[in-house]
């Protein structure tokens, strides 16, 4: 229920005292749907995170971030080192408001246009993630439009009921989300009664004035938040806060490590499954070997046997019948190799008795190693079900040497390798810093439909403007701002003007027989610019 609108209303309250009068420090991202803002005094300070994610978005407060030295993007610029006034939620929408001078910060839960916006006392928008601009013009409207409270806003329930009364109110009050429907509805099942209006009314307040609850369902490896009255989820654990922000973070640190753990456990339980076999048949195998018992006597007897009667050993026999002294009624046919010598087939019975004397021995050392490699991997299997503890489920992947499946994130990866700008707040532009990694920046990470860039005639670096939406048309002062970027970093730099070839990546050639950073372009403009860093791009820094 982190995302449910009455969750969102209780939030604003506990944020309100954190957040009233602080002082913001910084808004950046370092991953593509988090957005974390860094507010209060140096020495305490504490971090607002929005998570824009459509699976389940949410916001919270804090208490430590560690922000990554590199691959960060400074955002809402308008707000930095401004004083937060206040924290709102409109009173009909997931839409929670946060105000400071001249500029207010809009967070959205809308499905799939999850989001945040900046909107400045010009008008001015700024967006977190990337939407259309027609797009931008109806949410500007309809956020300055709505009406912002800072109350708990329990509906009127009361009104004619209809024999559907819950179906009805839900479509009256949206916000009125399906966890507190289901709430009522099992409520109801246990009460036997009609009385569907007490009941929502009850759980309304509860989510006011109840203490917030974690219900943790790790049998299932499923985790719910709501309030300590709840009867509709299934749990094993609960844990009861005294105040929201607390359970809220205990919440998303248990549902990422169940998540985690029901990822990785898939993997190590089929890793489990194949070693327990595999050492299972080793031990059936060298039990076997066991109960047969060792041969070392037999073989030794027959060389004493064929050293006894070594003058009836001819050249060329495959076999010799011969007495045993211990047993003179039996008779035995010893196999002999025709191609060897007389000694040469004694040795041969001796060398077996050796050998079967250490294999014996060797066997009853291995079942031992085998039968602790059994007890072992059973008690890994036994510790994985209760850990609880993610570092200590790592451990365990390496202790397994179990590769987990990489995530496919190559391009992302590959873009701290190169120097980074960012371009009127939205446009990113990366940039080799030398032969090698030019061709690392134009073969492996550019895109085909990005624009490529080189000053002519003169060596420089690759530089690349990533293009986001190929429906939108990149507009011509940004590319100028990318050819000056290219100009800059490159052997023109102390150039007046500086001509800046530029065209799409799948126009630029790379063959395997061509020198390290070059190139041949299939097709080309020219633009003729000045060799500058342009005053709205900004370099992300390593910081």
């Amino acid at each position: 229920m982190i995302k449910n609108y009455f969750i969102l209303n209780r939030f604003i309250f506990e944020a309100g005292e954190l957040l009233n009068g602080q002082k913001i420090y910084s808004i950046f991202s370092q991953e593509k749907d988090r957005l974390l803002i860094e507010f209060g005094e140096t020495e305490s300070k504490k971090f607002i995170e929005i998570c824009v994610n459509p699976g389940e978005p949410f916001i919270n407060i804090r208490e430590k971030y560690s922000r990554a030295k590199s691959n960060t993007i400074n955002l809402f610029k308008d707000l930095k080192n401004k004083k937060i006034d206040s924290i709102h939620i409109a009173d009909d929408d997931r839409i929670i408001k946060m105000s400071a001078e001249n500029c207010s910060l809009y967070f959205t839960i809308r499905g799939k246009y999850t989001n945040v916006f900046g909107i400045n006392s010009n008008g001015d928008v700024e967006v977190f993630k990337k939407v259309d601009d027609n797009i931008i013009v109806n949410i500007k409207r309809e956020l300055l439009d709505k009406t912002y409270i800072q109350h708990f806003n329990i509906p009127n329930l009361f009104f004619d009921e209809s024999d559907d009364y819950l179906n009805t109110i839900k479509r009256k009050y949206p916000i009125i989300g399906n966890e507190i429907l289901k709430e009522v509805k099992f409520r109801l099942t246990l009460n036997k009664t009609n009385e569907e209006r007490k009941i929502l009314e009850d759980v309304l307040c509860e989510l006011r004035d109840t203490k917030p609850t974690v219900f943790i369902d790790s049998k299932n490896k499923d985790v719910h938040l709501a309030v300590e009255t709840f009867k509709s989820f299934d749990y094993q654990e609960i844990k009861i806060f005294n105040d929201l922000i607390s359970a809220q973070t205990f919440y998303l640190s248990k549902k990422y490590f169940l998540q985690e753990k029901g990822k990785k456990l898939k993997v190590i339980q089929k890793q489990l499954d194949r070693e327990l076999q595999k050492v299972s048949n080793k031990i059936n195998k060298l039990n076997g070997i066991i109960e047969k018992g060792s041969h070392e006597e037999e073989y030794k007897n027959i060389g004493n046997l064929l050293l006894l009667n070594l003058k009836k050993l001819k050249s060329g026999m495959d076999k010799i019948p011969l007495q045993d002294p211990s047993e003179p009624d039996k008779e035995i046919n010893v196999k002999l190799n025709p191609k060897l010598s007389a000694n040469k087939n004694i040795d041969f019975y001796f060398d077996k008795a050796k050998a079967e004397k250490i294999n014996y021995k060797k066997s009853i050392e291995l079942l031992d190693k085998a039968k602790k490699d059994f007890e072992r991997l059973k008690s890994i299997e036994k510790r994985v079900n209760i850990i609880e503890d993610i570092k200590e489920l790592r451990s365990i992947v390496k202790e397994l040497k179990i590769k987990m499946p990489a995530d496919k994130k190559e391009k992302e990866d590959i873009s701290t390798k190169f120097k980074h700008y960012i371009i009127e707040g939205k446009y990113k532009v990366y940039v080799g810093k030398d032969s090698k990694n030019n061709d690392l920046l134009t073969t492996r990470f550019a895109k085909q439909i990005d624009y490529w860039f080189h000053a002519r005639s003169v060596s420089g670096s690759h530089v690349v403007l990533r293009v986001e939406n190929v429906k939108k048309v990149v507009p011509k002062n940004i590319l100028k701002k990318t050819a000056s970027l290219a100009a800059y970093h490159s052997k023109a730099k102390t150039a007046g003007l500086v001509p800046v070839a530029y065209t799409l990546k799948k126009y630029v050639v790379k063959k395997k027989s061509m020198p390290i950073g070059t190139v041949n372009l299939l097709r080309e403009e020219v633009l003729l610019v000045r060799p500058e860093i342009p005053k709205d791009c900004e370099y992300i820094t390593e910081e």
